[in-house]
């Protein structure tokens, strides 16, 4: 079970990457929805303290977004790692209520986007519509809600609940 615990992050990465990858006939001003998808799971599986997600693999996914879809080399690698920078920021956060914990991931998931409007936009060298990224964040934060209402529903553990690691020091 342990294995799995540190393959899984990776994979549900991959595998959404993939799937932001594959070409859905989304209309134009829709299509910046679906790259967000693989941010969700990144700070998901970041603000999971047991999770084990490496930067290399966010890297990596963001690279291959990058490459299959033969959009500007890095930007959704940076995207990426902009995402699992403000995941790591928001999990040293402490959270009393699940509420807490998804507005910190709603303004993480927003402010990723700001981030990737902003970017895009100097890229292009105009001002970007904005539209469609708060278009692509209310759908990202709309997926979010549903994850952490399932984790919430069919419980995990809470930090009090976990089990205490005794060592002997140095």
């Amino acid at each position: 079970m342990r294995w799995l615990r540190a393959f899984l992050p990776v994979a549900s990465v991959a595998i959404l990457t993939v799937v932001a990858i594959l070409p859905w006939g989304l209309p134009v001003e829709d299509r910046f929805v679906l790259p967000l998808l693989p941010i969700v799971a990144i700070m998901y599986w970041t603000l999971d303290r047991d999770a084990w997600l490496p930067e290399w693999a966010v890297f990596l996914a963001g690279l291959m977004l990058d490459v299959l879809t033969q959009g500007p080399l890095g930007y959704w690698a940076l995207i990426y790692l902009v995402a699992y920078i403000a995941a790591v920021f928001v999990s040293h956060l402490r959270f009393e209520t699940a509420l807490g914990r998804f507005g910190a991931f709603a303004g993480a998931i927003i402010g990723v986007t700001a981030f990737a409007w902003l970017a895009a936009s100097v890229y292009f060298l105009k001002v970007l519509d904005w539209e469609p990224y708060i278009r692509s964040a209310a759908f990202a934060l709309a997926a979010a809600c549903l994850i952490l209402g399932v984790r919430a529903i069919f419980g995990s553990r809470n930090e009090s609940d976990r089990a205490v690691r005794l060592t002997r020091g140095a």
